[in-house]
Formats: structure tokens, sequence, C-alpha cells
């Protein structure tokens, strides 16, 4: 059964969530290149502008969205949940929101969304409001936005407010005026709410909207009328704007509000006056939903038995990989999280990919080294060894997309001003980390690696990572490919000699012979971590995908450690990503140990690493490993984990078993890599759509009861439209001709695959 709490509709652009009161929020997100924010189906969320050092200026720090009636009023948002409405209704839509509520013959629609501006200095966020008269009799009412944020300092009890602000006629609304460093200098700004109509109330102090003792699900206005028309002198700011409408009964009105930042009061006044009409709104959104239309489709598609599974994929999730490629983990910019989310933007975008990918590579060091963000005006490398290895997977993958060699040779600036080209900045890359050793000639792990909690283990630049080191053969050979189609040969031949040498040493210093299975790190002191002789943390998942996805360690080898791997840490909710789980605060290992058994990196089932899972499942031809992969990943169709998970997207993480009551509880959604990981696995691995230097070739790994399956992609100029029938024979054919080779011909076509 799919979610009990809502389902798919338009093709899988919408999801239509139809109460208020589930077991969590469930959230979406709008964004521009600089301005992104979110909501959830109760209307709660945050908006910030960014600017290209992480700096961040807040204007939604909290909303709400609220009706009176004479002294009695409520949220447009379905707070507080106790109290049921007459109707409730949210829609999420890609690239927009829409609360509907009725309550006491008034039926509300509204609706959230940010339009797709790109000027750098502005971040705005548009609330349209449609209000219709059920009722037999004329209304009176009065629709009011607020807004918290931080431009005074936060609010804090017994805080040190001393802020100033007043209404201004200029918008029909609020504003305050202030000085931010933002882009390499001091700027002014102006925060502002305004009302695209004529205004009836505002109020600029937090305690004369909310109230003393109110909360955003409940603010003492609404119990007063409304607005008083509060100034603010030496208090909070908190600011709201009321519109009064009059309706006839069945006569419906419309309210809009905009709320952000800009550089002045004049600018904020020219852009209100682009959403005074509920004509104008949707003008504004079919904006956003064509820019959408051209980042997401007409590029690939996959196709399922399961129509609800090619709504996530063909929707949800290129949006959710989109929006990573661009904002990462959106609460800070990690570096290694935007390679590996624009690696997944190419598998349906490449050409935005490869626009993605030159941005971030502008953050590396020129020594090669790659920090772990950049956030609050500054690059922070947090000690983290890993990040520069992302970067070769995903040029290499975009390179193969395009078929454009020539990409290499474009010259994209290092940090501190230098430039080269991008082949050079994977060279330095490449050659930093084999240059980065500690314990017997493997890469040192210092602070961490792809787990960002084993951040203990290296500290004094000894400890060693397998997993990275693994990692970083898996770029050496892709570097090498590329190194030998440009005509570096000679580089090539010595990325071969350093293949060989690193290979050599994972295996001899970082295989566990008695569990047969790849340890995870060595410390400093040179023991081990995830090895069969550690009584906690005795094996971990990653190194052994990797060891498969990398190759060159052995084919015997992998497969062993893969498989063996796989059965100690198997549970019915889905493979976990380490165990045994940590119980003791060992601060030599880091965070990971300072995590309750059983959550996340310590014992959990980490979807991301599945998703790896589910990539190499497909490689090995395990149809039965694969549709158990799916079924465990994705929210509804696992039914521990179903009605727990927003449905339409792929959350970070699963709960283990030592969690108790925790168990299959998802973590965070959205700002993970999970969901694009997974698009990339189903598209290039079990879709088979795998993109090389010479061309597409097809070496698909369907699921086990999945007979048949098809799938659009659009390559290199050419389109494939490819079906997928489950006969007992592999064969692949080409307008009717059967393929020696799984190559596909340069050229559009139907593409049959019998499996």
């Amino acid at each position: 059964m799919f979610s009990p709490f809502g389902s798919f509709s338009a093709g899988g652009r919408e999801m239509h969530i139809t109460t208020p009161d589930i077991p969590r929020n469930w959230y979406n997100y709008f964004f521009t290149d600089h301005y992104i924010t979110f909501t959830s189906q109760v209307g709660i969320g945050q908006g910030f502008l960014q600017d290209d050092m992480g700096l961040r200026l807040m204007p939604v720090k909290g909303r709400g969205m609220y009706l009176t009636e004479g002294d009695s009023g409520y949220s447009l948002c379905g707070l507080p949940v106790y109290d049921k409405p007459d109707a409730y209704e949210c829609v999420h839509r890609l690239g927009s929101s829409t609360i509907t509520l009725e309550r006491k013959g008034i039926r509300t629609q509204y609706t959230l969304f940010v339009p797709c501006d790109d000027d750098r200095l502005t971040g705005i966020e548009v609330s349209a409001v449609n209000v219709t008269n059920l009722s037999d009799k004329p209304r009176e009412i009065n629709i009011i936005s607020y807004t918290d944020n931080d431009f005074d300092g936060d609010y804090r009890y017994q805080a040190y407010n001393t802020a100033a602000a007043y209404p201004d006629d200029k918008i029909n609304g609020v504003h305050f005026e202030f000085r931010q460093p933002f882009y390499g200098c001091e700027r002014e700004f102006c925060f502002f709410s305004a009302c695209g109509q004529q205004v009836s109330g505002r109020d600029c102090a937090r305690n004369a909207f909310i109230g003393p003792y109110g909360s955003l699900a409940d603010p003492a206005a609404i119990h007063k009328g409304g607005c008083s028309d509060s100034a603010c002198v030496a208090e909070k700011m908190g600011y709201a704007v009321q519109s009064t409408l009059v309706l006839a009964p069945g006569q419906t009105g419309f309210v809009s509000f905009v709320t952000g930042i800009c550089e002045s009061l004049d600018a904020a006044a020219r852009l209100v006056p682009r959403f005074d009409t509920y004509k104008k709104v949707l003008y504004e959104l079919a904006r956003v939903e064509q820019r959408i239309e051209r980042r997401l489709y007409g590029r690939l598609e996959l196709n399922t038995p399961d129509g609800d599974l090619n709504h996530l994929l063909n929707n949800w999730l290129m949006y959710q990989t989109d929006m990573g490629s661009r904002w990462a983990r959106v609460r800070h910019n990690g570096y290694r999280d935007m390679a590996s989310d624009t690696e997944c933007l190419a598998a349906f975008n490449p050409v935005l990919a490869w626009e993605r990918i030159k941005r971030v590579l502008t953050y590396q060091y020129s020594n090669g080294y790659a920090p772990r963000t950049f956030i609050d005006g500054k690059i922070r490398d947090n000690n983290f060894s890993d990040c520069t290895v992302w970067l070769t997977f995903t040029v290499s993958y975009i390179i193969k997309e395009l078929g454009d060699t020539d990409l290499l040779f474009e010259e994209v600036p290092f940090n501190d001003g230098s430039s080269a080209s991008v082949f050079e900045h994977l060279r330095r890359s490449v050659d930093f980390l084999y240059d980065f050793k500690g314990n017997h000639g493997l890469i040192r792990i210092w602070g961490g690696d792809w787990n960002d909690c084993m951040n203990g283990v290296g500290m004094e630049n000894k400890g060693v990572s397998i997993w990275l080191s693994i990692a970083w053969v898996r770029a050496c050979r892709q570097l090498r490919e590329l190194s030998e189609a440009i005509g570096e040969a000679e580089y090539a031949r010595m990325l071969a000699e350093r293949d060989r040498e690193m290979c050599a040493l994972i295996n001899e210093y970082g295989w566990d012979e008695k569990g047969g299975y790849y340890i995870y790190a060595r410390t400093d002191a040179d023991a081990p971590v995830g090895a069969s002789s550690c009584e906690e943390g005795s094996v971990f998942l990653n190194p052994q995908l990797w060891a498969y996805l990398a190759g060159g360690l052995g084919a015997e080898r992998e497969e062993g450690a893969f498989c063996n791997a796989c059965e100690l840490l198997y549970d019915p909710l889905g493979t976990r990503v380490s165990a045994h789980p940590y119980t003791a605060k060992s601060a030599w290992i880091g965070g990971i140990a300072q995590k309750a058994p059983g959550v996340q990196e310590n014992g959990g089932v980490y979807l991301h690493a599945m998703c790896w899972k589910l990539a190499v499942d497909a490689l090995r031809g395990d149809e039965q490993s694969v549709r158990t992969d799916v079924d465990c990943i994705v929210p509804f169709r696992n039914p521990v984990v179903n009605g727990r998970a927003e449905p339409y997207i792929i959350c970070n993480c699963y709960m283990g078993k030592e969690t108790g009551y925790r168990y299959g509880t998802p973590g965070q959604s959205w700002r993970t890599a999970s969901g694009q990981w997974f698009l990339k696995a189903m598209a290039q691995f079990v879709f088979g759509l795998q993109p090389e230097l010479d061309g597409l070739h097809v070496r698909p790994c369907l699921p086990a009861g999945w007979d048949s399956a098809n799938a659009y992609k659009r390559f290199r100029g050419c389109e494939y439209r490819i079906t997928y029938e489950r006969s007992g024979e592999k064969a692949l054919y080409f307008n009717g001709r059967r393929l020696e080779s799984d190559l596909l011909p340069p050229e559009s076509g139907e593409v049959r695959v019998t499996f």
C-alpha cells in the first residue's frame, strides 16, 4: 500500500497530503541559484539568501498565515493540528505548495513559491491566498502574513533587543534597513514584508503580534481581531501585514504577500506589483514550472511496473538532485556533496552538470586539496581528507555523457585566484591524495572521510582510510582513461603504476583475513577499525562496495568481501552500514561512537550506502538482491517505514534495531545524497544505461519479478526508446536488428532488451 497520508497526482508532479497530523513534517523546497526556502504541510519553514562564500541573510526564520473574523481567528496552515478544520489538503508540487483549508464556511487556498529571479542580491518568496465565502451571508475577514527573522539578533528569553522598525506605506507593508557584508563588501539591504493589495493593519514588534505567551501556531493577535499597527522600539522585531476582504456569499477574494530581502526600499516597491493580481501570480508560477521543465524533463525517463515508483524517479528525485547539486545539504555547502550530487545530475542533465561542477572546482585549492565546506564567508577544511576524490568521479561521468573530451581543457580558477584546465584540477586532485600518505603508504584519514563521524582516527596524521585508498584507486583509473583519451600517455602510464602499487598495499594492510572483508581504517596507533578483531565496529559496508566499484583488487576477493559483509550486515529493514554498533563513547574513534547504537553511521541503515549497494548488486547481475534493495530503500515499498517517511523523497537513513521504538523511523529528508544516488543507480546500473567514451552501452539488471520496463534516454543528440522484456534470452536489438555488442549505434532508434 502507498502511504496512508497521501498520494501522487498530475503525473507524479504533485503530492497530495490529506491530514496535517502526520508523524513528522513533510517538507518541500523551492530555490533559485541564490535563494532557497522550504515549507512543510503545516507551513513550517525558513528561507535565506546566500553569496558565493556562504554568507547568509535569512529573511524568513519562521512564518505564519492567518485569518481573523471579529475577535477570533486561526492559522491557514492547519495548526495547531489538534484543532481539526472541516477540510484540509496540502499539495506539494515541484516549485510550490498549496494548503487548502475549510473552516466556519470559509475556504482558503494558500500557495507559497519562490519566483525564478536570478538577482544575486535579491531573495523573495510569494504567498498567494484565495478566499471563498461558502456561507449564505456576507463575511468580512482579515488575512494576515507574519514573518520572523534575526536581523536584529536572536529572539531569546531575557534577550537584549534594541531594534526600531515602523510600518511603511510605500510598499503596503513593513521594512527594516541594515548593512551586511555580502559578496566581498559591506552592502545596504532592505528586509520587507509587503502586501499586493490595500493593507488594513500591520505590526512590527514580535510581542505585539505573537504575544509574550503565544506561538506561530497560535499568536495572540488572532484572538484580538488582527494587527494593532504597532511600531517596534527597543524590542524584538516581528512583521505582520494584514489585508481585509469583504465577500458576498459564494464570492472569492485574493490577497498576495511578498516577503524577502533586496538592496533598497525602492527596489522592494518595484517588486511587489509583479504579484498584485491572481493572474500575475499564475504567470509567475508558470515561469517557475517552465524553468523546472527545462532542467528536469525530456532527457531521461524510467518506467517500472510500479507507477508510484515511476513518479518518484521521474519527478521528485530529479528535483532533489537538482537542488542538491546547487545547494548541497542546505545547512552548509558541503563540497563532496555538491560534487557527488552533480555527478547524479548528469544522468538527466549533463550540460547543467558541467556548469555546476566547474563552479564546484573554483573552491578547490591549487595544490589539489578540496575543503569540506564553505559557510559564513569562509572556506572551512574541517580536516577532511576525501573531498577532492569526488571531482574525478563527477567529471569523468559528465564527459562520458557528453562525449566531448575537449571540455577537459576549459580553464577554471582555484580558490586562490590562479587557474588551470579542468584536467589539471583532476590531476592535482589525484596526485595530492597519492602523496597524502600515512601508515603503510595508504591515504590518511585525517579528520574524516565520507564517514564524517570517523573524525578521531587520524588526527596525528598517521591513521589511514582503507575506504579512501580504495576510492582513490577508482579515481586513478578514471583519470587514467581520460588521460589516454587526450594523449597524456606518459601520465597515464604513471597512474597505472600507482594503481598497482596502491592495490597491493590495500590488499596487504587493509584486508581482514579472518573476516574475509576489507577493514575500514587504521588509527594513528595502527589499530584496525572495522575488523573482525574489533569488539565494536567490526565490519563496515562501504569498503566492500567501493572495492567492487573500483576494481583492481582481485575479482575473487572483491566478490567475497562484498558477500561476507552483506551477510553480517543483514537486517530486514535494509543492509546496515556498520556492525556491531559502538556503545563506548570512544574519543579516538570520533563522532560515530558518540551516536546512540543503531543511529545513522553507527549501525543504522544508511540509504546513501544502500544505493551504492544497489549499483553493485546490479553490476553483479543479482536480480533478487536488486529487488530487495529497491524494496528497502523506497519508503512506500518498505513495510516498516511506510507512513513514517515522506513517500516522495528518499531520506538519509532508517534507524537500526538497537534504537528500540525508533526502529525503522527515517532520518532527515532532502538534505542527503540518497535520492540522487538512487536515481543514478537505477538509471546507470539497474536499467543499465552506461555512458562510456565510445557511446552508450546497455547492461541492465532488472529486479526479480519485473518482467518488463521501458526507458527513454536522450544521449549526444540521439533519442533512444528502450523496452525491456523478460524472455529467458539475453539480447539487444536496435530498430529490429540484433546487435553483436551492448553498444548502441550513434543514431536515434527503438531499442529492445531481452533478458
